[in-house]
């Protein structure tokens, strides 16, 4: 409780200080508002939603992609909007804006009055002094740049991008002494980011329709050639269907073998005959056994041919399998590309601007009262410390307190101060 009175004592011997100091730092920080440009805020509102991109098959599932940018699923929620950000604030859109907009031609202003002039002036030298020691504090030297460079820094320096949280929203904002200005750059700001993305998604389409093409071009030689194959295999074995050929060859043979049986029944019929009859070459003997040598000849010729028939088929089986596979490879690359010619004709709508920038009515800054209350707080703040400092460095008697702590022993009594009174002032 002492300190704190004793603290009161020194503020309120020092009360001129606190009450004059934040006076003129108040009047000071309201003069800077009127010499600092004011800075109108547009903002242009994009919206981009992600889209079912289109499947090569139906097994491919639902999963949402975003148009020309791969998305890790291990990538941070924000990524997309950070990617957006650096894309609309780099440089190269920058000078597209100024070279557009010719934002670097100095418009003639007109003033209603001098004192509008003035200010004007007094503005554009404060902004160049400004500059000229940021140079100054950086380079150790003033760098000059031209106008278009200018107005390439003013762009890059004022561009804002923001997400709206929990949306697929995300504002282009910019910040201008003129709002006509500021609404015209947002805008163009929003159109080049729109154009560059429509661009990106037709190029990146065009190079994989191209690539798709190739691969097309040779899935369909590969078809070719396999068919080539299988054909030229037919015709080199005289066949076309080797089962049928297999089943058609059995039942030759079982013919012929049945024949053989027969026949040879018929020449022991007729050797027993010859023997009764004594007869040793019969003719009719001799034409069976001609007719048996020539049934074993026909059926041991095809058995060799059935012989060969398992490995003919196993050739036949892998050509028909390259054939399939090639077939299924030229399918597969047809419906890709008929995909990428839809995707590269169709339009961009995912991406679109779902409110434009209008010129804003009142500036955002700067704020008078913030100016005022910030250049009173902190003068006020150094006022407080500056009569504690002096204090600690140059103590004063103040009361009859102060005077008890300074001396050790007590007080008995103060001469209060003595003024004239009207009848002792002519004596």
């Amino acid at each position: 409780m002492m300190e704190f009175y004793r603290v009161w004592r020194i503020l309120a011997g020092n009360k001129w200080v606190l009450i004059g100091l934040p006076i003129i730092a108040t009047c000071v920080g309201l003069g800077l508002t009127y010499v600092l440009p004011e800075q109108y805020e547009s903002t242009a509102l994009v919206l981009v939603r992600p889209f079912e991109d289109i499947k090569f098959n139906s097994s491919g599932g639902d999963k949402k992609e975003i148009p020309d940018f791969p998305v890790n699923l291990s990538a941070p929620i924000d990524a997309l909007s950070k990617t957006y950000k650096e894309e609309i604030s780099s440089p190269a859109v920058a000078v597209k804006i100024v070279d557009t907009l010719q934002l670097h031609v100095k418009k003639p202003k007109e003033y209603e009055n001098s004192f509008e002039l003035i200010v004007d002036k007094v503005k554009t030298w404060f902004l160049s002094t400004v500059r000229t020691l940021r140079n100054y504090f950086k380079y150790g030297r003033d760098i000059h740049a031209s106008p278009f460079e200018l107005a390439v820094e003013a762009v890059e320096a004022n561009l804002l991008v923001t997400a709206t949280k929990d949306t697929y929203a995300f504002g282009i904002a910019y910040r201008s002494s003129n709002p006509k200005e500021a609404a015209a750059v947002a805008n163009m700001a929003a159109k080049i980011f729109l154009e560059d993305s429509s661009e990106a998604y037709r190029s990146e389409s065009a190079r994989a329709r191209e690539f798709i093409e190739t691969q097309l071009a040779d899935s369909r030689k590969a078809l070719e050639q396999a068919r080539a194959a299988i054909l030229a295999y037919k015709n080199s074995g005289g066949t076309f269907d080797l089962k049928s050929e297999y089943n058609e060859m059995i039942k030759s043979v079982s013919d012929l073998e049945s024949t053989l049986a027969k026949t040879e029944v018929k020449l022991a019929g007729r050797r027993l005959l010859a023997e009764r009859t004594h007869i040793k070459e019969s003719p009719d003997v001799i034409a069976d056994q001609g007719e048996i040598a020539e049934l074993k000849q026909q059926i041991s010729t095809l058995r060799a041919q059935l012989a060969a028939y398992p490995e003919k088929e196993t050739q036949m089986d892998a050509l028909v399998l390259a054939e399939r596979i090639a077939e299924q490879n030229y399918e597969f690359f047809l419906k890709r590309y008929d995909e990428a010619r839809i995707k590269e004709s169709a339009t961009v709508t995912e991406i679109r601007i779902a409110s434009s920038a209008v010129p804003s009515l009142y500036p955002v800054k700067p704020l008078k009262y913030m100016y005022a209350g910030l250049s009173f707080a902190m003068a006020l703040g150094v006022a407080i410390g500056w009569a504690l400092l002096m204090e600690t460095f140059a103590p004063r008697v103040r009361t009859v307190r102060d005077l008890d702590d300074k001396v050790g022993v007590p007080v008995l009594g103060a001469i209060p101060p003595l003024k004239p009174s009207w009848w002792t002032v002519g004596t």
